[in-house]
């Protein structure tokens, strides 16, 4: 209120009285009146000469008390955050290309720093995908922990802790954890807990400790984590996979985009690749899936679609690449 208070007095300083929308005049021809301009504003119908030889009347009939409800129901209004975008990427090629081949393995390296590239991603994950985490020059990495999962973030991200192991209890399933802080301030978040998951097709049962050990309170609110969820949105967000609240906890996934169908060649048929984000504010602008890539020269037995999701955030200043 005070604020609001100061600011609406702070516009009428800014400029004249008239420019404020404060007073009413009335312009009158007057040959009387002065060449001289005026020394002060005289309110109330009071005549001020003015240099082009016209008398204004100013008439304040109300005008005044109009003028400052208006700038001051503009002073309480709430300031609108500047946004900024970040986008993720993140492809699970699949261990029979890439943990079993080593050209379809090499294939799929060129591919997944291709389409990083073309994406403009901040975050990337590599699910599956042996080699990936030191593929992308001047990024930062965690290992590749099970199944050959990492995440990274592009060069200017600093990365304060790194982590990862199993998500119990389907296979070898994996997760990559890393505490970064990005060049800028995100929101109210000083530093982000990012992920890359690839969680089995039941419900978890570990791998909560591993985020919290690497993010502590950070997951609760600044977590953005990408990967191959094995279960469609909904899952993700509750019901008897609740696979968010399990992993991460903390307030819920305020989107898992996209929910549509990127898995597995040859029958696509669930929707299983998803990016999250618990930061308060965060909104999708645009979600980016590719046709399958490795298709047209490997056998492949599976493969998923690769996934970029554009996020913006309420922040300060625009966030680099």
């Amino acid at each position: 209120m005070i604020r609001a208070l100061v600011l609406a007095m702070l516009q009428f300083g800014a400029g004249s009285y008239e420019d404020a929308g404060l007073l009413q005049l009335v312009r009158k021809p007057d040959p009387s009146c002065s060449a001289s301009p005026c020394s002060a504003l005289k309110l109330a119908g009071a005549c001020c000469p003015t240099l082009d030889g016209v008398r204004t009347d100013y008439n304040h009939a109300g005008a005044f008390t109009r003028a400052f409800t208006r700038a001051f129901t503009r002073a309480l209004e709430p300031e609108q955050p500047q946004m900024a975008t970040l986008t993720t990427f993140h492809w699970n090629v699949h261990w029979q290309c890439a943990q079993s081949d080593a050209a379809c393995t090499a294939a799929a390296l060129a591919k997944f720093k291709e389409l990083v590239a073309e994406s403009g991603a901040q975050i990337a994950g590599a699910i599956e995908m042996t080699g990936a985490s030191t593929e992308l020059s001047g990024w930062s990495s965690s290992k590749e922990y099970e199944d050959h999962v990492s995440v990274m973030v592009a060069p200017g991200w600093e990365v304060l802790k790194e982590g990862g192991g199993n998500i119990c209890c389907d296979g070898s399933r994996g997760l990559a954890v890393l505490l970064v802080k990005p060049p800028e301030r995100v929101s109210s978040c000083d530093t982000l807990c990012v992920m890359a998951v690839h969680p089995g097709h039941s419900p978890i049962q570990s791998g909560g400790e591993i985020v919290e050990s690497v993010c502590g309170d950070a997951r609760f609110s600044c977590a953005i984590a990408v990967g191959d969820w094995n279960v469609d949105a909904a899952g993700v967000k509750g019901g008897s996979f609740d696979t968010w609240q399990k992993l991460v906890g903390g307030n819920p996934p305020v989107f898992v985009e996209p929910d549509s169908e990127t898995c597995c060649y040859p029958s696509t048929c669930c929707k299983y690749d998803h990016a999250a984000t618990n930061i308060p504010g965060a909104e999708v602008s645009k979600t980016q899936v590719w046709g399958y890539q490795l298709t047209d020269q490997f056998s492949m037995k599976e493969e998923h679609m690769p996934v970029s999701v554009h996020i913006n955030l309420p922040t300060e200043v625009e966030l680099s690449s």
